[in-house]
């Protein structure tokens, strides 16, 4: 009966984990094993030139100086790209979160065709005096390996990058919701 109960328990614990755990993965590119985000949205019916203007949109809504992260800007090649930055929270010696962790920059590149766009997001580093690929935090053989600390940074990295994607993706495949005037 206790070997039951036991093995209930194991499986009713694994099961939670699974579901509770958040994901601390941030991919990586396989040519250059750095970390990026890359994924073509499919919006049939919609031009290269609206799909253009909607991730303009976008970027106006998602980012508080828009004008400070678009860097480049080509509506005859339906493409743009900017540089960004959050950022990271450190957890102190009591485990409260402060904002002393840094930033996180990066590059993201918006592409639109016919009835689909690409976005790239690379060039993801934490903000050091020479390039610090996000990648590294993974890496427990370099010098500075810190678990807590770097497990929490991928976790708000990761986060981060969640939540952006899919606010991007959500809005290139809707749109900005009309606005009825009725009166």
């Amino acid at each position: 009966m206790t070997r039951i109960f036991l093995t209930f328990s194991l499986l009713g614990f694994v099961l939670l984990s699974a579901f509770t755990l958040p994901d601390n993965e941030i991919p990586l590119d396989p040519d250059t094993g750095m970390a990026s985000y890359k994924e073509v949205i499919t919006v049939s019916g919609v031009s290269a030139d609206d799909l253009y203007d909607r991730g303009i949109a976008w970027v106006n809504k998602f980012y508080v100086n828009p004008t400070g992260v678009l860097k480049t800007q080509d509506k005859a090649t339906g493409e743009f790209s900017g540089k960004a930055r959050f950022k990271l929270q450190a957890p102190d010696k009591k485990g409260n979160l402060q904002n002393t962790g840094g930033f996180v920059a990066y590059q993201i590149t918006i592409q639109a065709k016919e009835g689909k766009c690409r976005y790239i997001i690379d060039r993801i580093r934490w903000e050091q005096p020479s390039y610090y690929d996000v990648s590294k935090w993974s890496d427990s053989t370099q010098s500075n390996y810190n678990k807590e600390l770097f497990t929490s940074y991928i976790t708000q990295t990761a986060q981060y990058f969640d939540d952006l994607t899919e606010n991007l993706e959500n809005y290139m495949k809707v749109g900005e919701a009309e606005k009825k005037d009725e009166w």
